[in-house]
């Protein structure tokens, strides 16, 4: 739904940041390293973001760059792929495959 999300860093708290949008804060959760890459309370930022609807909740997680978007959401394919086997244990149907920035083209 959204793409990124660019403002005005607002807050940063342990782990999510607010940015304002014109006027519209934005939580989003971020990890700690990638909170301090962020920069300064009151300087504009740009955070790729993945938005997240579960039935009991709605969260936009944050990136620095959108190839460490792109991994995430790799991570979340792999997860999603799981299936029950006879015994009802999850077992994972893919492999993962470890990716750098340049070979996520």
């Amino acid at each position: 739904m959204f793409a990124y999300i660019k403002g005005t860093l607002e807050m940063k708290m342990t782990d999510y940041v607010v940015i304002d949008v014109g006027g519209l804060g934005y939580k989003v959760y971020m990890s700690t390293i990638g909170m301090e890459k962020l920069g300064e309370i009151g300087e504009k930022v740009k955070v790729y973001t993945y938005y997240r609807v579960r039935e009991d909740d709605i969260s936009i997680y944050g990136f620095n760059t959108n190839e460490e978007l792109r991994m995430f959401e790799l991570l979340l394919g792999v997860s999603r792929s799981r299936s029950k086997n006879s015994s009802g244990h999850a077992c994972c149907m893919h492999t993962i495959r470890i990716c750098t920035s340049s070979n996520l083209r």
